[in-house]
């Protein structure tokens, strides 16, 4: 008997009383989609003793008790390590990238402690003990640092072999795999410290359940520790031959070793000497195991979800279909992608309990695109697309998380996928129509980003003669080339090989911007190509802090615009360029907006908020000045027409082709479609900030 628990409440940004009043006006549709999209990208688990589940996302973690099941509390935590729970699950410690605890008894608070670590640097790497109570770092010099939480003392610290030397470059993506204007490719550092508190992963770091000890693979090197003496171990030579395996401990003896290779088979090896106890017929990326060890939870990259292995019967059980999976006892709690959590009995196919989850907001946005017409949309979180009808909420159908798209047309969309260093990436045809999709073509190994009418393609290059010694950061050498979205065939090319501008994409666009250092050579050159642009250029004195933007129609790569911008720190001080109409967009510290003129590069207006949506044909653009309050200006003068005020944050905005529309997204995944045509007609109001 299925026991259906509904919790009829959504998780707002702020309280009731905080909330904004709506004032909305041109509203031509308002639908929820159904179902909403939830992030892939979700782990599911078991406190020690059962009573309680935790299920943690992008955005936060779902607190809920077993008995009655249901929900607690939400701890909004974005930007954070995995949470643990506390051995005698009282308590669950969540620590963020930025080096801040939290503890939050459970099941639901008060809080326990907030504080910072007083730790100079963030961490390249890291990872939370079981039992939350003892934190291991890797920091930027690559020294691993086990801290005990409750004292602050370092209980293990040891450097690992790739330090830095003298001559060694790092490469720092620039890559903000959002669905927004970004910079994209690399800049080169002499240190590792730009990639700090990012949330990467160096590491595999592995404590066993009772935090005694932690295994440490880096490349093919790895080690033991036993944190109770503070003693390193060699691993035995059955690891080393087993390095690029997926990992876990199932005790402080015993160390579960999973392959996807055709050759290679799952193990079970001893941590003292290397001993083969077991081999499993089971194959997969990634092997992680149940708060009951006796099962282990498979994934692959690229396919939603976790399947269950018996490691004592060494047979693969039949699964619920899951985004992720827990085990205890005999009991299996499987989160769904439509938000439902349902626990089962091992062996049979119903649940006999069941609770919705109230929806949370959405993450950042990885990708979207949009119909000219603003009838059809798909969008990307974390793992996890869909295709949706605007006007009535409906999904259209399920893709996997796509990092890039492209419309073709009206009822084609080109998804860019599996856009990673470690592989090439594939791009799928997606009917808009019917939600469809399939192969269209793969690219090859440079890393591919949307810029809007075309895809970009950034290939670093080695010129020969070419000494990897870092003088300049700009020095990054690039071949960068615009491919067809529908046949990935090139349309043009240029090669970069000194004093490299920072090439920047506007996925929502047809443009592509390139900063240049404003003394270097290439910006004097690509000032030459606009006479206009030209005749200003050579009057200005430009410093090494100064930043020139080419403007580049993205699919025939010609020139058409230029700023030379005379304050500011260089090129990699910005968080986006983009340009629309007679228009350049610059973003910097994530809400100062500035927008100058691409005609004489004068100041047209300074404004706080989130990322602009514009358009050239109706000289509009519209920028979320707070939460929900969604802002609209003349693009030609910056002055305010107009302003919305949405009950919830805004994910996205885009117009239509004509400019007459507004497609709004909101956080709780609401689509409003507003008319914005008659805003010109209305009395203008005053220009909200003042030019600085």
């Amino acid at each position: 008997m299925l026991i259906l628990v509904s919790l009829f409440v959504l998780l707002p940004a702020s309280s009731q009383t905080d909330r904004p009043h709506e004032d909305l006006h041109g509203v031509l549709s308002r639908q929820p989609l159904e179902p909403p999209l939830r992030d892939a990208n979700v782990t599911l688990r078991y406190s020690p003793d059962g009573r309680i589940l935790k299920i943690q996302n992008s955005s936060g973690i779902y607190v809920l008790s077993r008995e009655p099941l249901t929900l607690r509390t939400y701890i909004a935590a974005e930007d954070v390590y995995p949470a643990r729970f506390s051995f005698d699950s009282q308590a669950l410690t969540v620590i963020g990238h930025g080096l801040t605890l939290n503890r939050e008894k459970l099941p639901d608070g008060p809080k326990l402690e907030q504080r910072e670590l007083p730790f100079q640097d963030a961490c390249l790497d890291a990872e939370l003990s079981p039992g939350g109570d003892l934190f291991a770092c890797l920091l930027p010099d690559f020294r691993l640092v086990v801290y005990r939480l409750s004292t602050n003392q370092v209980i293990f610290s040891d450097w690992l072999n790739a330090v830095n030397f003298p001559n060694e470059f790092v490469l720092v993506p620039l890559d903000a795999n959002t669905a927004f204007p970004g910079p994209f490719g690399f800049l080169m550092a002499n240190d590792w410290g730009s990639l700090a508190g990012r949330g990467m992963k160096f590491l595999s770091l592995n404590f066993s359940p009772d935090g005694k000890i932690l295994l440490v693979r880096k490349d093919m090197e790895g080690f033991s520790v036993d944190l109770a003496t503070q003693r390193k171990a060699s691993l035995p030579g059955a690891f080393r031959k087993r390095m690029n395996n997926s990992l876990c401990l199932q005790n402080d003896e015993r160390v579960l070793m999973a392959s996807s290779e055709k050759e290679a088979r799952a193990v079970m090896v001893s941590l003292k000497d290397g001993e083969i106890l077991a081999t499993f017929s089971f194959k997969a990326e990634k092997a992680r195991l149940a708060r009951n060890p006796r099962y282990a939870l498979l994934s692959d990259n690229g396919v939603v979800g976790e399947r269950i292995f018996d490691l004592d019967e060494n047979r693969e059980l039949d699964a619920p279909d899951n985004v992720s999976t827990d085990i205890f006892g005999n009991e299996v709690a499987a989160l769904n992608d439509k938000g439902a959590l349902l626990l089962y009995h091992l062996g049979e196919k119903l649940p006999f309990l069941a609770v919705d989850l109230p929806l949370d907001g959405l993450p950042v946005l990885r990708a979207a695109t949009v119909t000219p017409s603003l009838d059809r949309f798909a969008f990307s979180v974390d793992g996890n697309g869909a295709a949706y009808q605007a006007e009535t909420g409906e999904r259209l159908d399920s893709t996997p998380g796509f990092s890039g798209a492209i419309l073709s047309h009206e009822s084609s969309a080109f998804l860019l996928l599996s856009g990673n260093w470690r592989g090439p990436s594939r791009v799928d045809q997606l009917d808009l129509s019917s939600g469809k999709s399939g192969l269209a073509w793969s690219g090859k190994k440079g890393r591919l980003c949307a810029g809007g009418s075309a895809f970009l393609e950034f290939t670093r290059q080695t010129p020969i003669g070419y000494r990897f010694v870092i003088s300049r950061e700009s020095e990054v050498p690039y071949q960068l080339r615009a491919l067809d979205p529908e046949t990935g065939k090139e349309l043009w090319k240029r090669e970069f090989l000194e004093n490299s501008p920072v090439p920047f994409a506007d996925p929502q666009g047809d443009r592509l911007v390139l900063a240049w250092d404003g003394n270097s050579l290439g910006a004097e050159e690509a000032a030459k190509r606009i006479p206009a642009v030209w005749r200003i250029f050579k009057k200005a004195k430009p410093t090494q802090l100064d930043t020139y933007f080419e403007v580049v129609q993205a699919r025939s790569g010609k020139s058409v615009g230029g700023v030379l911008l005379q304050r500011g720190s260089g090129p990699y001080s910005f968080d986006a360029a983009f340009s629309v109409g007679d228009a350049l967009f610059l973003v910097r510290d994530g809400r100062r907006i500035t927008v100058l003129s691409l005609q004489d590069g004068s100041l047209r207006a300074q404004l706080v908020g989130g990322m602009p949506a514009a358009n050239a044909r109706s000289k509009l653009f519209a920028i979320e000045e707070g939460p929900g309050r969604l802002v609209i200006y003349d693009l030609a003068t910056g002055t305010k027409l107009g302003q919305h005020i949405f009950l919830d944050p805004i994910a996205y905005s885009h117009f239509s082709a004509d400019g007459n529309r507004l497609l709004v997204l909101t956080k709780y995944q609401v689509a409003y479609i507003l008319d914005v045509s008659s805003l010109r007609h209305a009395p203008p109001s005053p220009f909200a900030s003042t030019p600085r």
